[in-house]
């Protein structure tokens, strides 16, 4: 199972993308687990999680995340404007997919 842990502003507005992430992994026959936070908490939520995506209006703490993560070895990515506003989940699992096959 993938666990997925969406970063955004205060958590609440990527509840609808979680939803569209979660049915585009249904029709891969993927097992997931999507949850959004807040990005303040992502000291709680990294543990466990196989990847951390920042939504577009926390994607500039990408690099600081990452530096002050590193140690946990959790991929993170940002989530391209366009799939966000559109709330493509196919898209969006794609491009995790796409980053993790390309970490192994």
């Amino acid at each position: 199972m993938l666990n997925i842990v969406l970063l955004c502003q205060y958590g609440a507005s990527t509840g609808m993308l979680v939803d569209k992430i979660m049915e585009a992994a249904k029709a891969k026959n993927i097992e997931v687990i999507v949850n959004a936070y807040p990005v303040g908490e992502v000291a709680k939520v990294i543990d466990g999680a196989d990847i951390i995506l920042l939504g577009p209006q926390v994607r500039f703490k990408l690099n600081s995340l990452k530096k002050d993560y590193e140690s946990k070895n959790v991929p993170m990515i940002t989530i391209e404007p366009t799939d966000y506003g559109r709330l493509n989940g196919e898209n969006i699992l794609n491009s995790i997919l796409s980053h993790l096959e390309a970490i192994k």
